[in-house]
């Protein structure tokens, strides 16, 4: 077959630039042709607040691209266009994550779908976990045309559903980055709390700020943060001044290139994610590859895919005592080593296949409306 992903890759960082590599990667491991368009830029910077949306890497996911599309020119859309249909595939999987893209790709799918191509939408979000008046019109002129949908959690199908019904939507796994990431030999059984990954409102950091006096009274444990503040930093920092949290809290307001990846797994014993929303994370497939127990908010996609006493434990979204309560029970309960075991027996999160499988089954469904979820 012939697939054609639209979609941020390589020079552009990110998880869904290391996904559009990995899903292009195991596309053409199983013998299909596969175009990748991708974006000359992102956002203006107006809207950007991290350092550069440039991977700096030295581990390179690269997928050979077109850097075709600038969501701000609409000359660019017609050449990504001209190019996808001069390359005729089979299907055209589009990444969507936001609705500032929502110009851009409600005119690109109108113009492929005026040539009689076949559309699916892979969502990573259906809408930000930021919502504003203007993201139900953008999100609908984006999807109006499109029929078929791909979401990587039952939260974010159902929320998909509610706003556009009558349209198809499939679940998928989001597939874990394999090539720089392999399970520890660490049992877990210090006392080292990590949060990793882009600081923004709705992850829930100042609630783990706040739940730290409470932990911090019963069991000791450090806990290191690292990530690119998206948030202003100084916020936190008072918050670490005001509870004494200084020589227990280590503060990295950086993006963290491939490489370094799993090494700060490697030092973690517990990954506290106490999001308020939710809908699926890669971060949770790292660290279930890596054998990192996990404590997390019971929401959206992170309520399917943490096994409670299996893979980490769920606490209630916004409710520091909750959450406080987790992190102790973890660390008093000893429960580090017994869940590593329970998670190296379980089969490693897989590769893009499963996804793979079901884009093959979406390039192959006639207009009929054939229903394949079974």
């Amino acid at each position: 077959m012939r697939i054609s992903i639209v979609g941020p890759a390589y020079p552009l960082r990110g998880g869904i630039a290391h996904h559009v590599y990995y899903l292009q990667k195991e596309l053409a491991g199983r013998n299909h042709d596969v175009q990748v368009i991708s974006y000359k830029r992102l956002y203006p910077r107006l809207l950007f607040p991290g350092k550069t949306t440039i991977d700096e890497s030295r581990i390179r996911l690269d997928p050979k691209g077109a850097a075709l599309l600038d969501p701000l020119k609409p000359a660019t859309w017609l050449a990504a266009a001209r190019k996808i249909r001069e390359f005729k595939p089979d299907l055209v999987l589009i990444e969507w994550w936001n609705p500032f893209f929502g110009p851009a790709l409600g005119m690109l799918t109108r113009l492929l779908i005026s040539s009689n191509l076949t559309l699916v939408f892979e969502c990573h979000n259906v809408f930000p976990h930021e919502r504003s008046i203007v993201d139900l019109p953008l999100v609908d002129f984006a999807f109006g045309p499109v029929q078929r949908f791909v979401t990587h959690s039952v939260s974010d199908r159902d929320l998909l559903l509610l706003e556009f019904s009558g349209k198809k939507v499939f679940v998928a796994p989001l597939p874990p980055p394999t090539s720089f990431l392999k399970p520890s030999n660490r049992d877990r059984s210090g006392r080292q709390i990590l949060f990793f990954g882009m600081v923004r409102k709705y992850k829930g950091l100042e609630i783990l700020l706040q739940a730290m006096p409470k932990v911090l009274a019963k069991t000791p444990c450090k806990l290191l943060i690292t990530g690119e503040f998206y948030e202003p930093i100084a916020n936190y920092l008072s918050l670490i001044d005001r509870y004494g949290l200084n020589g227990n809290v280590e503060v990295r307001n950086r993006y963290v290139p491939n490489e370094e990846i799993q090494g700060l797994l490697d030092q973690a014993d517990l990954l506290v994610m106490p999001y308020l929303s939710a809908t699926q994370s890669g971060i949770v497939q790292m660290a279930k590859l890596a054998a990192l127990p996990i404590v997390a908010s019971k929401t959206g996609g992170l309520a399917e895919a943490i096994i409670q006493n299996e893979t980490g434990l769920l606490c209630e979204p916004g409710d520091l005592d909750s959450l406080a309560d987790s992190i102790v029970a973890y660390f008093v309960g000893s429960l580090g080593p017994a869940m590593v075991e329970k998670m190296r027996r379980k089969p490693a999160p897989g590769s893009a296949s499963e996804l793979c499988l079901l884009i093959e089954r979406l390039a192959g469904e006639n207009d009929s409306g054939t229903d394949l979820t079974g």
